[in-house]
């Protein structure tokens, strides 16, 4: 008669701890890959809805379901100014010193206020060789901005304070930091 020998409980709980460390350790890359490949599908998506965008003088930008966020940054102060229909603007690459004593690429107006569900013409003068955008996931609206002048319309649909950013890479020279300060290449967007 044969018998098997009994194993060894540490050989075991060994054998299970290598295991578990291999796993643990692979699936670590296996997901840092896949979330590096939604960042590449976001922006790569990011960037057809840009040129898609960018194709049409006029542009319409309203609030898709799937894009439709939490609430707004905080709700539209009731001594707003004034709504216009229309809102002129000026883009001059390297024109406001920042708090770094760099010069910045910047909209020469960044504020600016909508009636909700009305249409908003904006004429723009981008006076740089690159285009920009005025893009505001929350309001629904994500217009390309082309150089020279240009006219553009969009609608916001809610009430609310939104923060608005140019999309497209600028401001190389000091890593896109304009881009992430309201006042140079982000502002504000108060529908009423």
């Amino acid at each position: 008669m044969s018998y098997a020998p009994e194993p060894d409980q540490d050989q075991e709980a060994r054998d299970q701890r290598e295991f578990d460390e291999a796993v643990a350790h692979k699936g670590k890359y296996v997901l840092e890959a896949i979330a590096g490949l939604g960042i590449l599908a976001a922006i790569l998506m990011s960037a057809v809805a840009l040129v898609q965008s960018g194709q049409k003088s006029t542009e319409t930008a309203t609030p898709r379901t799937a894009v439709k966020q939490a609430a707004a940054v905080a709700p539209a102060p009731s001594t707003s100014k004034p709504v216009a229909d229309v809102a002129e603007f000026k883009i001059i690459p390297s024109a406001k010193k920042g708090p770094d004593g760099k010069m910045h690429d910047a909209f020469m107006k960044t504020e600016f206020a909508v009636k909700v569900g009305q249409p908003l013409t904006l004429k723009v003068d981008n006076t740089d060789n690159a285009p920009h955008s005025i893009t505001s996931p929350v309001a629904g609206v994500n217009v390309t901005i082309q150089p020279g002048v240009h006219t553009y319309t969009f609608v916001v649909n809610k009430a609310g304070r939104y923060l608005w950013y140019c999309m497209v890479p600028c401001d190389s020279d000091a890593n896109g930091w304009a881009m992430q300060h309201p006042g140079f290449m982000s502002g504000y967007i108060t529908a009423s």
